[in-house]
């Protein structure tokens, strides 16, 4: 399997579509990391991860049709293009996944999310679920995560970031489209703010 050449088939799609670069790529690393800081409560295979970040570059090139209901749009234009670099059960996974990292939690009322496998709807709402919180945590689109971990607890995740700026759009944000994640994994979805440290010239001195 040749990711290079999956990957430039995502990209070649989603530059199609004039894609929002900065922030598809900030949210497809916020939702990597995600994806492997979590590993334990997941369960999930490691080739799931790329499908997942493959999602999150292609989640918002639904704009192009319409900001309203551009989720909508996103899964139809991907299960509407040729990616023969993937499989048709790939495919409809990532579109999948790139339809609910909004709005409306899987229901297998929903046409094409009740068509998959029972495995793949289970791997739809785990990868979606962790899309949704790598959206809030650049619902402002400015790339202020520069770090991210998490801590699990017993009924909470703590998601600690290093950001470069005030992150209430985000946390806002996390409030609203936490529900997914809190669904799947039965934990509370929290966000944990922490500044950059500063680097002194006696720390650099130090160093030395």
């Amino acid at each position: 399997m040749d990711e290079q050449k999956r990957l430039d088939a995502v990209l070649r799609l989603a530059e199609q579509y004039r894609y929002d670069a900065v922030h598809a790529h900030q949210v497809e690393c916020l939702a990597g990391t995600i994806f492997m800081e979590l590993t334990s409560e997941h369960g999930l295979e490691r080739g799931d991860r790329k499908l997942l970040e493959y999602a999150a570059i292609l989640h918002d090139i639904g704009y192009f049709v319409a900001a309203r209901s551009h989720h909508r749009h996103a899964l139809m234009m991907i299960l509407a293009e040729p990616l023969p670099v993937f499989s048709r059960d790939e495919v409809k996974l990532i579109a999948n996944v790139a339809r609910y990292h909004r709005k409306a939690l899987p229901t297998p009322e929903h046409t094409l999310f009740g068509a998959l496998s029972a495995e793949d709807r289970a791997r739809v709402e785990k990868l979606a679920a962790m899309l949704r919180v790598a959206d809030a945590l650049d619902r402002s689109k400015r790339g202020l995560v520069r770090e991210l971990t998490c801590d699990v607890m017993d009924d909470t995740v703590i998601f600690r970031v290093v950001a470069d700026g005030d992150m209430a759009v985000e946390t806002a944000a996390l409030a609203r489209r936490g529900d997914l994640f809190r669904a799947v994994f039965r934990r509370t979805p929290r966000v944990d703010v922490q500044a950059p440290r500063l680097i002194t010239a006696e720390a650099v001195y130090q160093r030395a």
